[in-house]
This record gives structure tokens, sequence and C-alpha cells, in this order.
């Protein structure tokens, strides 16, 4: 399966999941971890981009990073 293109959509859906979740100071633990996990398989982003997606932290960054990557991807394909 192809990894999605991560979007603020994408983002702001894992955000708000993990607000629902107990904040355990912010630890990467239990269900945060697990919502983490599937962030990262989901658009192919490393554990750091995940756990501050999920966190909420620099979404907007992180979401132009990965559509820059994408585009320059394509670029190099023609």
């Amino acid at each position: 399966m192809m990894a999605e293109l991560l979007t603020k959509q994408i983002a702001t859906e894992y955000r708000d999941r993990a607000r629902l979740l107990p904040t355990n100071g912010l630890q990467d633990i239990g269900d945060r971890r697990a919502l983490r996990m599937e962030l990262q398989a989901r658009c192919n982003l490393t554990e750091l981009a995940a756990v501050n997606i999920i966190n909420g932290y620099h979404i907007g960054d992180y979401v132009a990073l990965e559509n820059r990557k994408d585009r320059l991807g394509k670029e190099q394909e023609e």
C-alpha cells in the first residue's frame, strides 16, 4: 500500500484523536504510541514528525515539507 501524502486534514485528525487520550505528560506510550505509529505508517513519516504532529507542534511546517518532498519526487520522475 502506498503511503498517503500528509495533509492538514490528516494531521488535524490525529491531533484531535490524541487530545481525547490521557495526556500522560505527552509521553509516547500506550494509545498515544499506537496512534503515532498509525500516523507514521499512513503517511511514511519519521517518528519525530509523527510525535510532533500528534502533540500539535509544527503541523503547518510538516505539511509543507511533505508537499515539497512529494513535488520534488514527481519532478525527478519526469
